[in-house]
């Protein structure tokens, strides 16, 4: 299978799995309040928030492994590639058993650190202790899982996702159906898991993706030093991520009270669906650019790079605009007029959406290139200039000043030094960059802004549900055209009508020969 083959595949299934899950918290969430106090629903919620922290004794570990796989996966004979295999396991096994020591060692104490109501402390401590034990197991089998991710056959971990989702539910349902209680929630989620980690292991050995006999090589300290090394880099990436992304929430209610940290939880939750709908694209084509950058494809691998760049770059644009156009009809139809804010506030997220997707663009390729260096720290720089100016400017500015904050501190940090870094990879051209490569985003925000601000002061006074409906298929029709007639690279367009079925190659064909005009045909 051609990797573009394997992307699009990858790709559309991970859009598969994020619908599914949607649809799994829409009817798991109702039916677990159905069986369980609210009471006891937050107590698992506060569970799952513990084991979040307690799985950071990944410290990296598990994106090193599977990156330093792709480098030796060609060299099977010379025992790289198996030992490899092996210092992951030893990794992974160190790491669950040392989660295992740490977890249970900590649990007969939380509940009394965090206040927990005497009646729901003994199935705090029956929750924690299956956490860290379900944590413990997913280090020492994620083996699977990077093995598929370094042949790029992530679409078999998205497939293993979905049914894990499936049957986690059934198992949840039928638990609650027989008494289990807030337990169930513990019970489908280790019955999803077993089934997942399952399937994963069964697509390992049947595209052969385990060493064959005299392959296996010996676990070496220079093994360890490499992976131990690369995944130091990408905790400390990990990190100042995380303050960059995710510290919203604690600076708003510290600063400002749980009703507007309930605002905010409420009027991003678009945002995160737009965010994940963009970002997959350049996630699922990592593995084949680092497969790439292996084999000295380097001609190649830039001229796939600039496609999925501009791609990335359109896809975040159109959704910026989307998103800052129908977000507040939708919260209000959502919430019905519970929740509102001021619409400059949609503005600038949709810009922060553009600078966080060209950044993820440009540093996703310098991390897979190995090429990290100073990058780790301006992540940890980022976030704690953000999270000072934003602690400062909070209480005055209310969260408007808090995302100028973000949308400022990402452009002057991690974007900036990305395409910096991206363009000495490039021989030290920056303009094309800057210029070339940003026209077709132009271009779309040129055809898609003007209609949305006509359409704005037409519907001023029309209901949400007018505006949302009016919005949201105007800005995807006008969008989607301006993609395909002025953006999206001819030849990326022509590759992927080439991997569709034959009926579905002529309709594509059709369309963009409408859209695009005759000069399509000619290519």
């Amino acid at each position: 299978m051609s990797r573009l083959k394997k992307f699009t595949h990858s790709l559309l299934s991970s859009y598969a799995a994020m619908g599914v899950n949607v649809i799994y918290t829409l009817i798991s969430v109702p039916l677990a309040l159905r069986y369980l106090s609210k009471a006891e629903f937050g107590l698992w919620a506060l569970t799952l928030q513990i084991a979040s922290y307690i799985s950071l004794v990944d410290l990296g570990m598990g994106s090193s492994i599977s990156r330093i796989l792709i480098d030796h996966k060609d060299e099977r004979a010379n025992g790289r590639y198996g030992s490899t295999i092996q210092s992951g396991f030893l990794v992974g096994l160190a790491q669950g058993l040392i989660t295992l020591v740490v977890g249970l060692s900590l649990v007969w104490f939380m509940a009394d650190w965090l206040c927990i109501p005497q009646d729901l402390s003994k199935q705090f401590l029956w929750l924690m202790i299956g956490q860290v034990f379900l944590t413990a197991g997913t280090f020492v089998l994620r083996m699977f899982g990077q093995l598929l991710y370094a042949w790029q056959r992530i679409d078999v971990c998205n497939y293993s996702g979905i049914v894990q989702l499936v049957t986690g539910f059934a198992a949840l349902w039928i638990s609650f159906a027989l008494g289990g209680g807030v337990f169930s929630l513990l019970v489908g989620t280790v019955v999803g898991w077993l089934c997942g980690a399952g399937i994963s292991a069964l697509a390992c050995a049947k595209l052969g993706f385990w060493p064959k006999a005299g392959e296996w090589g010996r676990v070496s300290w220079k093994e360890f030093q490499e992976l131990f090394s690369y995944g130091a880099d990408l905790f400390l990436i990990t990190l100042g991520t995380q303050l960059i992304i995710s510290s919203q929430t604690v600076l708003v209610s510290r600063q400002l009270g749980m009703e507007a940290a309930a605002l905010w939880a409420v009027m991003t939750k678009a945002f995160t669906v737009v965010s994940q709908i963009v970002w997959r694209v350049i996630l699922n084509a990592m593995p084949a650019f680092a497969e790439m950058h292996v084999r000295n494809e380097t001609e190649r691998m830039w001229s796939r790079y600039r496609s999925m760049f501009i791609t990335m770059s359109v896809m975040s644009g159109l959704g910026g605009v989307l998103f800052a156009a129908c977000n507040g009809p939708f919260v209000s139809i959502w919430m019905h007029g519970e929740f509102s804010w001021r619409p400059l506030n949609n503005i600038l997220l949709g810009m922060w959406l553009v600078f966080l997707s060209e950044q993820c663009c440009y540093n996703s390729l310098i991390i897979f290139l190995k090429e990290i260096r100073g990058l780790k720290f301006v992540f940890l720089v980022e976030g704690v200039v953000f999270i000072g100016v934003s602690a400062v400017l909070l209480p005055s500015t209310g969260l408007t000043g808090m995302l100028t904050c973000s949308v400022v501190a990402t452009a002057a940090f991690t974007w900036a030094v990305g395409l910096w870094r991206v363009a000495q990879l490039l021989g030290g051209q920056v303009k094309p960059l800057l210029w070339d490569w940003h026209l077709p985003l132009f271009s779309v925000l040129v055809v898609t802004v003007p209609c949305w601000a006509a359409a704005e002061w037409l519907l001023r006074d029309a209901p949400d549900w007018l505006r949302l409906v009016v919005n949201g298929s105007l800005l995807s029709t006008v969008g989607t055209w301006a993609m395909l007639r002025f953006s999206l690279p001819q030849n990326l367009i022509y590759e992927l009508i080439g991997k569709l079925p034959s009926p579905l190659q002529r309709v594509a064909t059709f369309v963009i020969w409408q859209v695009r005009g005759r000069s399509f045909r000619e290519v």
